[in-house]
């Protein structure tokens, strides 16, 4: 945010950030992130997938051998899973997750288990269950406004506890990120900051502003306010009832990446009970079969090329289709599962742990029962 050697008085300051040079500082941090953009959606779709399709790979010739208990093996898909979770976290860390599909509330929760797992300091989010209906744009710049502050407070602070809080009332949405740290030397300073200069001006366009507050050894505290309309988050459908209890399961497979749908048949192929009954890359592709082949199950990865998979959500619930959704993503369930829930989801699994774990959902989901677990269960309810 600033740099804090020079002192100020003890009196607790604000300052309401603007400048002329604004809008550069603003094109600057948009040059950046189309940068980190590519370089992000890279990672996640060659080498994050490919290292996806090799722990299938090596499951199947687990279950097919009877080598569940090879140690190398178990090794390998060890290292598998660790290397998998850091090319996740970097590519989150260079680009903020897809908040069209994990939702403001979801990703201000990852940002800030993230930032306490990184830097040992104690941080909290107290936010509601359910945010306003925001734009891109707006959830964009309220999340960059949420990395910006915790990044500065870990270079400069010297605080022990950070907390994230959001309020909203029937005119605006207040996003207060706090420290205890020991406040700014310079306000002045901050007011110049490319970082803080950028951020003002994507609240601008939205009507609303960004206010810095601290004072020495008082900590800091960074406001960013929108002005709210009347329309609210659509309320949480009702899950349709499947086709049928009995017979086998019949799965219709959504991801744009062919390695990934086959390897997903192969991993079903081996279940007597399951089968695949067809495979689509696009949205228009799925809502087409999802009419045309009457599937129970709909395995529906979030980050398709052209639209994101929640268009399949709600293309599918004016279908009023019976069939069930279950959610295929590389995001933590504990992220993914509140938007999931809400969209009236049957299930969730990641992409990482896509073997049993997915066999074992898709049959729990075809026999009527949730498959969001106990354990994302309570991950929500710690988040909410």
């Amino acid at each position: 945010m600033a740099d804090r050697r020079q002192e100020v008085p003890s009196r607790h300051d604000s300052v309401v950030v603007c400048s002329t040079d604004s809008s550069l500082a603003a094109r600057i941090i948009d040059a950046q992130d189309d940068e980190r953009r590519k370089i992000s959606r890279e990672l996640h779709d060659s080498v994050g997938q490919s290292l996806t399709v090799v722990k299938m790979s090596i499951a199947k010739f687990q279950r097919e051998n009877d080598a569940a208990n090879s140690a190398e093996l178990n090794k390998a898909l060890s290292v598998l899973d660790s290397t998998i979770s850091e090319i996740r976290t970097l590519s989150h860390l260079l680009h903020p997750p897809e908040l069209d599909l994990l939702g403001l509330r979801a990703s201000l929760a990852w940002l800030v288990e993230g930032f306490q797992q990184r830097t040992g300091l104690q941080a909290r989010l107290e936010a509601p269950d359910k945010f306003p209906e925001f734009s891109s744009a707006a959830r964009a710049t309220l999340f960059r406004v949420a990395q910006e502050a915790l990044t500065n407070i870990h270079r400069h602070a010297e605080a022990s506890n950070v907390i994230m809080r959001v309020t909203v009332t029937s005119e605006e949405f207040q996003l207060e990120i706090s420290d205890d740290g020991k406040g700014f030397a310079d306000l002045e300073a901050c007011r110049q900051g490319v970082g803080i200069l950028g951020m003002q001006e994507r609240l601008a366009e939205l009507g609303g502003s960004l206010r810095v507050e601290s004072a020495r050894d008082a900590g800091s505290s960074v406001f960013a306010i929108i002005p709210l309309g009347a329309e609210e988050l659509p309320p949480a459908p009702t899950p349709s009832q499947g086709y049928s209890d009995e017979g086998v399961g019949r799965i219709l497979v959504v991801d744009d990446h062919p390695a990934i749908r086959s390897g997903v048949c192969a991993i079903l192929s081996a279940c007597p009970d399951l089968e695949v009954c067809g495979e689509a890359s696009t949205v228009d592709e799925a809502v087409k079969l999802v009419g045309d082949l009457r599937p129970d199950v709909v395995l529906l990865d979030l980050k398709l090329r052209q639209e994101n998979g929640w268009a399949v959500v709600r293309k599918m619930r004016v279908l009023n289709s019976p069939a069930k959704i279950i959610v295929f993503s590389h995001f933590e369930q504990g992220f993914i599962g509140t938007a999931a829930k809400n969209a009236g989801c049957a299930g969730y699994v990641c992409k990482s742990q896509a073997s049993e774990e997915l066999i074992n959902t898709i049959r729990g989901v075809v026999g009527r029962r949730s498959a969001l677990s106990a354990g994302a269960s309570d991950l929500l309810t710690k988040l909410s």
